[in-house]
């Protein structure tokens, strides 16, 4: 047999296969539907309404050694600070105390927390002296007093 011979026995022989499967009887063609059996059902999720949003919380550099979780403070117990008060103020001290080989950014997510050391906020900046060059610096500053008669102490953690 020629491979032309042999190539027109398998198309017709599976042209006939085709045909007879989608055929039946009458003529007229009938699509066919498999059964289709799930292995596993999906239940539906609760509706996300934002209620359990996780609250951010400042780096836990601590040079002691220990590791605490702050949490953040309520507007309403800090003694009229807010986040970007206390930010501005200890903006200003870091400014005060660490010199101008500092240079501070403006406050973009940092909030105020409460600790075991008391109300801190994190100030993020550069530090661009002696044979270092340029490097990120956290500036942590506990806040106390209110705005009106502020009480700042901090220092460079990293």
């Amino acid at each position: 047999m020629t491979n032309r011979a042999l190539i027109a026995v398998l198309t017709a022989g599976a042209l006939a296969l085709a045909l007879s499967a989608c055929t039946s009887g009458g003529g007229d063609p009938t699509p066919t539907v498999s059964s289709f059996s799930p292995t596993s059902t999906a239940s539906p999720s609760a509706p996300d309404t934002g209620a359990e949003t996780a609250a951010p919380t400042a780096p836990a550099d601590d040079p002691t050694g220990t590791v605490e979780t702050p949490v953040p403070v309520p507007s309403d117990e800090a003694d009229g600070w807010t986040d970007a008060r206390a930010y501005d103020a200890c903006r200003n001290e870091a400014t005060r105390s660490q010199g101008a080989d500092y240079t501070w950014n403006d406050r973009s997510s940092q909030i105020l927390v409460q600790g075991s050391g008391g109300r801190s906020i994190d100030v993020a900046g550069l530090y661009s002296g002696g044979d270092v060059g340029v490097a990120n610096v956290t500036y942590r500053c506990t806040v106390g007093g209110t705005p009106d008669s502020p009480q700042l102490s901090g220092t460079v953690v990293r």
